[in-house]
């Protein structure tokens, strides 16, 4: 488990505009998640169409089960695992001479602050910001599960969609986009939600995986599991996700009509 956790940099430019990092989601692994065919696209596809980003995958311990009793299951949080991120974040960029925070932050110590101050912009592929249909069952399946296994039904039950912890969270990352409008140092975002049911079910519908209001939104014509899967560059969700980062990757003063657009064979 512990070669699955933290920051793991894919791509090493000598001299990177921007750092990339991919988070996965709820049973995902840093690796896995981004796999399709033997193919770690972060890695094999998009450090050559985007040869100047520093690439990382970041993988926390998102188990709901430990099938191994000599293991504990990690009790993390949403907030533990963003505050261990952010942590990792800022070493990196002291320790990177030609990325060291210039601007003035205040407190040095505070991670949040120094990662979310630089941030140009977000790609969301099938987040549930307001929840998930499935979560009810996750939480009865690790229940159950729980009689003969470790298991941690806490990360199930962030995920309801009647959960008050995602509501805060998703109110609380709309007032941020608003206020760095506000600062005119707009968080460019981006979102993405599946258009194939898994096991005869949206795991993430439209609505409950992008922030009304905000930013460009597109459909990948895959399940929850396979839609941040890509096998080559051909692929359109690649191409859509590839055009998403682009342009939220842009500098200020670049002009969002420089940067390539969102698929336009992708449904909105």
């Amino acid at each position: 488990m512990s070669s699955e956790l933290g920051l793991d940099q894919l791509s090493s430019p000598e001299s990177p505009d921007f750092d990339i990092v991919f988070v996965h989601g709820l049973f995902g692994n840093r690796i896995n998640t981004w796999t399709k065919n033997g193919v770690l696209w972060p890695q094999q596809l998009l450090s050559e169409d985007l040869p100047k980003a520093r690439i990382f995958t970041f993988g926390y311990d998102a188990d709901v089960t430990k099938f191994n009793l000599d293991h504990e299951v990690t009790k993390g949080t949403m907030e533990s695992h963003a505050a261990d991120l952010c942590e990792r974040l800022a070493g990196l960029r002291a320790k990177t001479e030609s990325m060291v925070v210039k601007s003035v932050l205040g407190d040095r110590t505070d991670n949040f602050s120094i990662i979310s101050n630089n941030i140009r912009g977000i790609v969301f592929l099938g987040t549930p910001f307001y929840g998930s249909p499935v979560a009810p069952w996750g939480k009865a399946i690790s229940s159950m599960v729980s009689v003969l296994h470790k298991t941690d039904t806490q990360k199930v039950k962030d995920l309801d969609q009647k959960s008050e912890k995602l509501k805060i969270l998703a109110e609380s990352f709309a007032s941020a986009l608003h206020q760095r409008i506000r600062d005119t140092k707009e968080i460019r975002v981006a979102f993405f939600h599946e258009t194939k049911k898994l096991h005869g079910v949206l795991v993430v519908p439209e609505p409950n995986s992008r922030i009304p209001g905000f930013g460009d939104h597109a459909s990948i014509n895959a399940d929850h599991s396979t839609m941040c899967k890509f096998a080559d560059q051909d692929s359109p969700g690649y191409q859509s996700v590839l055009a998403a980062i682009k342009k939220v990757s842009v500098k200020e003063d670049t002009g969002l009509e420089d940067a390539v657009r969102l698929n336009p064979q992708a449904k909105t």
